[in-house]
């Protein structure tokens, strides 16, 4: 299979900046989606190991650390109906894995093999990681965050670093019961980006999306004040009556376009998409594969485990339908997929000749070549009058 460039015109367009955007995924402990990990009160206790305020090889100078730590957990803790309670520690190291932990759930930076081990073999690249521990019945006991040694990161944009307070935003949520999402704006999607791409000093986001949004208050809850939402439910089978497992399905305002919510289908095919404002969508069904690869939503344990070792077969997005959402009312829509092969799925889309597999921020007005890549794409994948957009 060839790899292949196509740039084309878009303009006065904002792609990828202001699209308002839905898509969380939640951990489960078991298959059958029945048993959610979760804190099991609203009050979470969390641990600033003493390594936060102690110069780090890896963190530039002069960088807030315990501010980022602090504005990351705000975020979350405005975001839904939780609070978090902080204390220091001296402890170091993380919790290891395959024991029940030490019970406290730590954020740390000390460059310790403990800390240094969850970032070995395909862990080398990733800033950051959460460990989660949790019941049988799916109450967390302890979640331990920490930043890879082999990274760097900084407060102030520095080109080359990741930045503190995203990457703590993101594996906050992690802590929090979230796994990552398939929209490529949300803090929770399965990459971040370094400092200074696209000549931006900050390319992810600190603050939470809507996507985000929706996925910690449809464990927590939402303060009070956010509204009453809908939902929109059902199940998404082949023709030949096999369910879609790893679907990406999601609904859009008929009015406007823009995608408002989306949610990934389980092994048997059901999805659930919340946080829905009361009025009329249109419901799409796309798979995993091109930005975002199955095996990145996938986790160790739980309801979509299976994404990592038994791969969804390729199918094209398809509307399954339009619906008319009510508050506080979940409205059913099943739905068939033909299951023909996809027209286009580019693994990657950027601007003026970069190329990039997370969201970039543009100024709504503007006149931007865009290009779209992957394996085998070719000119006629194209309709003559390109691409739409949302934003």
């Amino acid at each position: 299979m060839r790899r292949s460039v196509i740039a084309f015109f878009l303009v006065a367009t904002a792609i990828l900046s202001a699209v308002n955007v839905r898509s969380y995924t939640l951990q489960f402990t078991d298959a059958s989606n029945s048993i959610q990990v979760r804190w099991p009160t609203g009050t979470i206790t969390i641990a600033l190991s003493s390594s936060l305020s102690t110069p780090q090889q890896n963190i530039k100078t002069g960088s807030d650390v315990i501010g980022a730590v602090r504005r990351a957990l705000d975020h979350w803790s405005k975001a839904a109906n939780i609070r978090f309670q902080l204390v220091s520690s001296d402890v170091q190291s993380i919790s290891a894995p395959g024991t029940r932990g030490d019970g406290v759930s730590l954020i740390t930076v000390a460059h310790t093999a403990e800390n240094a081990a969850p970032f070995n073999g395909v862990g080398v690249e990733m800033p950051g990681r959460a460990r989660i521990f949790s019941t049988v019945g799916g109450s967390i006991t302890e979640a331990d965050i920490v930043l890879n040694p082999g990274q760097t990161f900084s407060t102030d944009g520095t080109a080359g670093t990741y930045d503190l307070e995203a990457i703590f935003t993101h594996e906050i949520g992690h802590l929090l019961g979230l796994e990552h999402s398939a929209v490529l704006g949300a803090t929770m999607q399965p990459r971040q980006g370094k400092n200074g791409i696209y000549n931006l000093s900050s390319i992810s986001q600190r603050n939470l999306s809507e996507d985000d949004l929706a996925g910690v208050r449809a464990i927590y809850g939402a303060r009070l004040g956010a509204g009453v939402r809908g939902a929109i439910a059902g199940i998404i089978n082949f023709s030949s009556g096999a369910p879609v497992f790893g679907a990406n399905v999601w609904a859009e305002e008929v009015a406007t376009g823009r995608v408002s919510a989306s949610n990934i289908t389980l092994a048997n095919g059901s999805y659930r998409i919340e946080g829905l404002l009361p009025g009329n969508y249109r419901v799409f069904a796309q798979p995993l594969g091109g930005a975002i690869f199955s095996s990145e939503i996938a986790s160790q344990r739980g309801a979509y485990v299976g994404l990592a070792i038994n791969q969804q077969l390729s199918f094209s997005t398809e509307e399954v339908g339009t619906v008319t959402v009510a508050a506080g009312a979940i409205r059913p829509l099943n739905a068939q997929l033909s299951g023909s092969s996809p027209l286009l799925n580019p693994s990657f889309v950027g601007i003026n000749g970069q190329l990039s597999t997370i969201a970039v921020p543009l100024a709504p007005i503007g006149t931007y070549r865009i290009f779209v890549a992957g394996e085998g794409i070719s000119v006629s994948q194209l309709s003559k009058n390109g691409i739409s957009t949302t934003s």
